[in-house]
């Protein structure tokens, strides 16, 4: 949902995949890492599973109580993320620009707007990420 955390996570597949030996499937999620450490992909989770060798490396971790939703932020439902505050998520926002003196006003630019009799930009909002998305402010 981040360009930031996409980057981090595509930078420790191309770790893992210079540093193992199938570089083919060490690049496919999902993947599980558990207190920063790679455990390894859907395959290698249900192989330690059958071998009762996952529950071990799951110790100590906070547990969700089951069918209970008292674990989850308020806010944003544990996604961590919300649509962005600013613009709703479509990551535009309309700045008003001030009328200019009679003899300088020219044809609008492709980007202007006249909006209840203002001019207005619509620009870029520079709030939420890539995908008009902003870390929730309870949880993150």
């Amino acid at each position: 949902m981040d360009r930031g955390f996409r980057e981090e996570l595509k930078d420790l597949l191309l770790i893992m995949s210079s540093s193992s030996c199938s570089s083919s499937s060490s690049s496919i999620i999902p993947r599980l890492f558990v207190r920063g450490r790679h455990v390894g992909g859907a395959e290698e989770v249900l192989r330690l599973d059958e071998l009762g060798l996952l529950a071990p490396l799951l110790e100590g971790l906070p547990r969700a109580p089951r069918g209970s939703a008292a674990c989850c932020c308020d806010g944003c439902g544990g996604m961590r993320f919300l649509p962005c505050f600013d613009c709703s998520g479509s990551r535009k926002v309309a700045v008003p620009i001030p009328d200019p003196p009679p003899q300088q006003q020219q044809g609008g630019g492709a980007c202007r707007r006249r909006t209840r009799g203002a001019m207005v930009a619509v620009v870029r909002c520079g709030e939420c990420n890539e995908n008009g998305l902003v870390l929730c402010p309870i949880c993150s």
